[in-house]
């Protein structure tokens, strides 16, 4: 079995460096945006946070990536890929001939792992896992071994392995649709073996030529796979007027649907199982539901990728009242979700953290402001008034409230409202010195100067402050 190396060349990773189990898809400009973002939907709602959801991306555009997460029920990492996150496969690629822009099927390839020490999905953008499958809380605990979907004899071997065919077990049938991988196990090396076995052919183009599924079932058959047969994960192949199972009778024991051709033409499998209801939809999503893919979940992501939690939100919301064309102020974006929200809802927004925690790729293409800089250096260095402050922190010390409540209160307009989460964050063990919202509550309510509330529930509470 090989072995990946993985080393911290970038801090700012805390995804790649998690531990739980994850599924990725890959996006690609073709019409089945609407398949992946069922399997999205269907699949956060299937296993929740017993696993993390990755949705990997090339050559759309960020607003359609958001459409596709829009029926997200957990939190889900968005990337976007380039050559640059495969360099071994890019660099075999061109000096092939190939194009970045004609890298194809290879996309699927980019990164090798996007977690290397955990277990790992990877399937096509148009597969929907409908089921766990019986192994499903092996692989979760990583001790499942390496499992790959096959496909049926028909296909004919010459139409998928293209020149690599004389180094495929064609009676293992594999293909590359989905992979099933135990923690630290790569297949690069694989790759690189046989290419250097049998070239790419000079020029080669990967939307067109097939020998990207002759290098996966090599590469894969020398790592002692278990296959994943058709009538387990069935073809639903576009141009075909019933599902494949491989030769055996059609059978409810399926554990998900290969919507074969949808990014080419309207796949008649794939809404039929939607309009059954066999798969999740989400139809007309509210802004909220619409931005539950940028949630902090429950650490995935670090502590510094936690955010406000749901409840909370709905109280900021209400707390905020009228959105539109309102200038808001949020200091600590953590992944954007406040801040798409809010855009979503008319709100103009200024959105600023000391650290990047994606939110500058996640709202791209959106009229939102984003700043990398601590909320007391922001404010100190610029005169602007906003209508609404929304404060989330990771640190409430007295000594942080006691600078930045100063510049908050200099920035906001008259009537303006201030909203602070944590002001009960010292009630959560292990925060117990986070006292400086509540002190800060306590002073004002002696002042003629604010209205002060305060939502003690859900814990860690929020502070919510009008200016008179």
């Amino acid at each position: 079995m090989l072995r990946l190396s993985f080393k911290k060349d970038n801090p700012v990773d805390f995804f790649g460096f998690g531990s739980k189990p994850v599924i990725r898809w890959i996006k690609g400009d073709g019409l089945d945006d609407e398949v992946t973002r069922a399997a999205i939907a269907h699949a956060t709602r299937l296993f929740g946070e017993e696993v993390d959801y990755c949705l990997l991306t090339q050559g759309i555009s960020s607003e359609r990536a958001r459409s596709v997460l829009s029926w997200a029920a957990q939190p889900v990492e968005w990337r976007e890929i380039s050559a640059s996150d495969n360099k071994l496969l890019s660099k075999k690629l061109f000096e092939a001939g190939c194009l970045e822009e004609n890298f194809g099927y290879w996309w699927k390839w980019f990164p090798e792992r996007v977690r290397p020490g955990a277990p790992e999905w990877i399937l096509d953008g148009d597969m929907v896992i409908t089921k766990k499958p019986k192994w499903f809380e092996s692989w979760k605990y990583g001790v499942d071994q390496l499992r790959v979907s096959q496909t049926n004899e028909i296909a004919g071997v010459d139409k998928i392995y293209g020149r690599y065919e004389s180094l495929v077990d064609v009676k293992l049938r594999l293909y590359s649709g989905l992979i099933s991988l135990p923690p630290n196990l790569g297949y690069m090396k694989k790759f690189n073996q046989i290419f250097k076995t049998i070239p790419l052919q000079v020029p080669h183009n990967g939307k067109v030529d097939m020998c990207e599924q002759g290098v996966v079932a090599a590469a894969f058959q020398d790592l002692n796979p278990v296959p994943i047969p058709l009538h387990e994960f069935p073809f639903g192949r576009a141009f075909e007027a019933n599902l494949d199972f491989g030769g055996e009778a059609p059978n409810s024991s399926y554990w998900g649907k290969h919507f074969g051709h949808a990014f080419r033409m309207r796949n008649e499998h794939f809404h039929r199982s939607l309009d059954s209801g066999e798969i999740d939809s989400l139809k007309d999503p509210t802004p909220l539901q619409k931005s539950r893919w940028l949630s902090g979940g429950k650490g995935q992501w670090g502590v510094a990728g936690w955010g406000i939690s749901e409840e909370s939100l709905e109280i900021v919301l209400q707390a905020i009242g009228d959105f539109s064309g309102k200038e808001i102020l949020e200091i600590g974006t953590s992944r954007g979700r406040f801040a798409l929200l809010l855009t979503e809802l008319g709100g103009v927004v200024t959105t600023v953290d000391n650290f990047d925690r994606g939110a500058r790729k996640n709202l791209q293409g959106l009229n939102i402001k984003v700043v990398t800089s601590s909320g007391y250096k922001y404010l100190k260095e610029n005169s602007l008034l906003f209508d609404t402050v929304v404060v989330d922190l990771h640190g409430n010390s007295d000594k942080t409230w006691e600078m930045l409540w100063p510049q908050i209160a200099k920035s906001l307009k008259s009537g303006g409202k201030v909203i602070i989460n944590n002001i009960y964050l010292e009630r959560i063990d292990n925060w117990k010195e986070e006292t400086g919202v509540r002190k800060l509550a306590e002073r004002l309510k002696a002042s003629s100067a604010w209205q002060v509330n305060i939502f003690e529930d859900p814990v860690p509470g929020l502070l919510v402050l009008v200016k008179k």
